[in-house]
């Protein structure tokens, strides 16, 4: 019998760790209905003439419901988190799927019922924490009706039969696990269902760890927001009330990835709708050991303020709204993230655009080194490549490598930005030319020359790899029919100028270079497009950067402009994504008759970040169009 309380308990311990406290009594306990009518559903696609608020209105708390789109069933199935839990326990044990007689909970979006060993068992997929509890409560509910008594932990007995109910998180749902056996005593029965829960029990991140373990603050629960008429909808989970040891109001809610920075934008959007302004940055790191910050807004009204904001915490969103006293929501703010403030060496002056270098403050995931040696191992499955100097004359990169195979002379040249290889490419050009090698191409393609000299032929071409470019020289005779140069291209992907070109925003910008002239220069970018936007008129400049810096540039320029005095009480109503981008975050500031507009946005394994200025008509028409 000792043996079975150790197991239960920690059984039992393992439940709570992984759940976030999954396991409630019923008795007394109220539950929240998983489905709550929607006053805000995803981002409006439609635009109205006039979104700008009310000049001079005073500020109200925005009320209604926000909630993601459906979710994409796609992407997130409950029905895989249904089989995953099954392959785990066919691999212990002979699963039958079969009609089973133990309670089936209703409206479940996924759900399994079969037999094992002679344990008959159901798993049932809900959406959130509340509709996966208020399923178990009604279960354990039935048992209680029917004359089961409570045992140690969850089981439930009465007779020769013993239950028990529980829940997991599994890929982005909640798996509640339903378990009947009988015959033998009580004490067998318990060992039988212990042994047959570690086939389902898996240790790693949750929503309740995102709420629990990775949060910084505790929170004293309470339900302050609904009081207000502000409620929230397609959560995974959910934790409400004021922050210990402050007067600070606060909301955490976990979303499946993306879903959390639609509600963010929504939220956003009402707070400005309903007059609340943005006028001061908070300066805040952006990183822990669990996660990193995506975007924040900070907005007053009313002496009061009010923080929203959005995390990737162990693979899921977890969205932010803090509403207090203006010290207490910073001091609150520090707490949640430990290290990394992108903005901290910010240097920007002058009285209009602010005028110095925004760069990354992160470096790039890959070095240029690593992008060599990984186009080489690749390379070498299928060609006999021999380190060695060749005859192609030498132009600066970040880094190089030079050899050959078979008849073919090669160089791999790495730079961090289109601009840098198109330099060196006029500089490889001139060197050839001057060697008396012929230029043969047509210039139609501005990544690719061709060269020839007697016998001999010289290819260049530049290709976008793990967040640089690599440029590939092959020089080889005119006869060779090696298809070393094809294979290297066609290994490749698509660059960010390639991508443009396919889209709306390189066909709605006609270029000129005028950040320079305003003195707001930028670094560390892999591809920059300038000009003005043909649909409106707005000067824009368009950057795209590796996954995660680009947002740290937002961030710069979003603090730059604040305390330059710049204020945001407007916004652009915009969809959340198109085809090939997914918004993150963006803002429009006004100051003595001029807007700006900036935008970060993912594309690919790319961010891409968008700075419009001009008047504020043209500037939100612009924004719109790039967007069409």
């Amino acid at each position: 019998m000792r043996r079975v309380e150790i197991i239960v308990s920690f059984i039992l311990i393992i439940l709570i760790t992984m759940s976030g406290g999954c396991i409630n009594a019923p008795q007394g306990e109220k539950t929240e209905s998983p489905v709550i009518e929607t006053a805000h559903e995803g981002v409006d696609e439609h635009i109205s003439e006039n979104t700008s608020p009310r000049e001079g209105a005073k500020a109200t708390f925005p009320a209604g419901t926000f909630k993601p789109k459906r979710p994409d069933w796609f992407s997130y199935s409950p029905k895989d988190s249904v089989s995953e839990v099954v392959s785990r326990i066919s691999e212990k044990y002979n699963v039958t799927e079969s009609p089973v007689d133990i309670p089936l909970p209703p409206r479940s979006l996924s759900s399994f019922t079969g037999a094992a060993d002679g344990i008959e068992f159901g798993l049932f997929a809900y959406p959130n924490s509340t509709a996966v509890e208020e399923a178990m409560n009604g279960v354990v509910g039935f048992l209680i009706e029917n004359g089961f008594q409570q045992g140690d932990g969850t089981f439930w007995e009465r007779g020769n039969e013993t239950y028990t109910a529980f829940y997991t998180y599994e890929r982005y749902f909640y798996v509640l696990f339903v378990a009947r056996t009988a015959g033998g005593d009580s004490e067998e029965r318990a060992m039988r269902l212990s042994e047959f829960t570690w086939s389902i029990i898996t240790i790693g991140p949750s929503p309740g760890k995102v709420l629990g373990l990775f949060l910084p603050v505790k929170v004293a629960e309470g339900n302050w927001s609904e009081e207000r008429g502000l409620r929230f909808s397609g959560y995974l989970d959910a934790l409400e009330g004021t922050v210990e040891g402050t007067n600070v109001s606060a909301v955490f809610l976990v979303y499946r990835p993306r879903e959390g920075r639609e509600v963010y934008l929504q939220l956003k959007e009402a707070f400005l709708r309903n007059s609340w302004v943005e006028e001061e940055y908070i300066n805040t790191n952006t990183r822990d050991p669990a996660g990193h910050l995506v975007v924040s807004d900070y907005f007053e009204a009313n002496g009061s303020g009010v923080y929203i904001e959005l995390a990737d915490v162990a693979g899921m969103e977890r969205l932010t709204l803090l509403f207090g006293d203006e010290s207490e929501i910073k001091e609150t703010v520090r707490e949640l993230w430990e290290w990394d403030d992108p903005t901290a060496s910010l240097l920007a002056e002058g009285n209009g655009l602010p005028r110095g270098t925004f760069r990354p403050a992160s470096g790039r995931s890959v070095e240029p080194e690593m992008v060599i040696s990984m186009v080489l191992d690749d390379l070498r499955k299928d060609f006999n490549i021999t380190t060695d100097f060749v005859d192609i004359p030498e132009v600066p990169a970040a880094a190089w490598y030079s050899g050959r195979t078979d008849d073919v002379e090669f160089m791999l040249l790495v730079y961090p930005n289109a601009t840098a290889y198109l330099t060196a490419l006029d500089e490889l050009t001139e060197k050839l030319l001057a060697e008396g090698w012929e230029r043969t191409d047509d210039g139609r393609e501005p990544y690719a020359r061709t060269f020839a000299w007697d016998a001999d032929m010289i290819t260049v071409f530049a290709q976008y790899r793990y967040n640089h470019y690599l440029a590939i020289v092959v020089k080889k005779p005119r006869y060779s029919t090696s298809d070393f140069f094809w294979h290297v291209v066609g290994t490749g992907g698509a660059s960010p100028g390639e991508l443009l070109s396919f889209g709306k925003l390189r066909n709605d910008v006609r270029p000129w270079n005028w950040t320079a002239g305003e003195g707001l220069e930028f670094d560390g970018y892999i591809y920059k497009l300038e000009g003005n936007v043909s649909s409106g008129g707005a000067r824009a400049a368009v950057l795209f950067y590796p996954y995660g810096l680009g947002r740290e540039v937002y961030l710069q320029l979003k603090k730059a402009f604040l305390e330059m005095g710049w204020v945001e009480r407007d916004y652009v109503e915009l969809p959340s994504h198109d085809e090939r981008r997914r918004l993150a975050a963006n803002d429009l500031f006004e100051k003595s008759g001029k807007a700006v507009y900036i935008e970060v946005s993912t594309y690919g394994d790319m961010d891409v970040l968008i700075l419009l200025y001009g008047d504020k008509s043209s500037v939100k028409i612009s924004a719109r169009a790039m967007w069409e």
